[in-house]
């Protein structure tokens, strides 16, 4: 994830706040400069002493902190979703992929007791916005890129992209799924989990082309026919689950002798690891839906 802070640890991109408040992509205003030049002149290597009171969050603050989400772990503000992603990748020393999304899901976990390296002032973004940006960080940083918005505030629909539909112009679509991602002859949707499934996450599934997306930990929610055969009922082509928990469903149907039900619509598994999430979705990403 970008961060523009002048001090990120992944690497500045800026050289200072100044050159940061005048990008015109922030479009801060020449009033407003001051303020917040002398509250980022506090800002600077990580971690800072002291946190930083911020009475109130104004818009152009708020603009700079989307850009520079470094800023949440010196400012006491209430963290937002897509910083404890970036603060993840900061801890993990990496971009956020298929292969470290367990590692960063268990940082950011808050009774793993794994540290974050410079951990949020203030926590509060809520759970299910965390497990959908982790997920949206993967596809970025493995050719799916999140869809641009255009200059009328809705996205610019690309191939090989994402969209959230927890958001912005597509929010009345969220029933249908988390995240988008354009394919041919079905868009593909993403249903983001955290650790358990329950009947919620079956009932998640579009009956066109559903993908699950989770850091699923109880294996016995997966390992029936029953359940097999619901999820595919509700449109499921894939389920992607940390290694641990796909072994162990393996292992049980294995041992019953009903594998053959751990099969997609188009002949492929449909349980799978999270490992391989990134690189089937960039495979299919507007192609074709039916060759996941």
């Amino acid at each position: 994830m970008k961060c523009l802070h002048p001090s990120c640890p992944a690497g500045p991109i800026m050289s200072s706040w100044q050159e940061v408040l005048d990008l015109p992509a922030l479009a801060i205003r020449a009033a407003d400069k001051p303020a917040l030049a002398s509250l980022l002149s506090r800002c600077g290597h990580l971690p800072i002493s002291s946190p930083i009171s911020v009475p109130s969050v104004s818009a152009p603050l708020q603009r700079v902190l989307d850009a520079c989400p470094c800023l949440y772990s010196q400012l006491d503000v209430r963290v937002s979703a897509r910083a404890v992603v970036h603060l993840c990748e900061i801890t993990l020393g990496a971009p956020i992929t298929s292969s470290n999304v367990v590692d960063a899901f268990e940082i950011q976990h808050p009774s793993r007791g794994l540290p974050f390296r410079f951990p949020p002032v203030t926590p509060g973004a809520g759970g299910g916005d965390i497990m959908e940006a982790l997920c949206s960080e993967v596809l970025d940083n493995e050719g799916v890129p999140h869809m641009k918005v255009g200059s009328d505030g809705w996205p610019v629909w690309g191939v090989k992209t994402h969209v959230s539909l927890n958001s912005g112009g597509f929010h009345p679509l969220k029933l249908y799924g988390d995240i988008l991602v354009p394919c041919a002859p079905h868009n593909l949707l993403i249903s983001v989990k955290s650790e358990a499934a329950r009947e919620r996450f079956v009932v998640s599934g579009n009956r066109l082309e559903s993908i699950g997306f989770g850091f699923f930990s109880d294996a016995s929610e997966f390992w029936t026919t029953n359940r097999m055969g619901l999820l595919k009922r509700w449109g499921f082509v894939a389920v992607y689950m940390p290694t641990q928990t796909l072994n162990a469903i393996e292992a049980r149907i294995q041992s019953s002798g009903t594998q053959a039900h751990n099969v997609n619509i188009n002949g492929r598994p449909l349980y799978r690891d999270l490992r391989d999430f990134g690189s089937d979705v960039f495979r299919v990403a507007g192609k074709l839906s039916s060759e996941i």
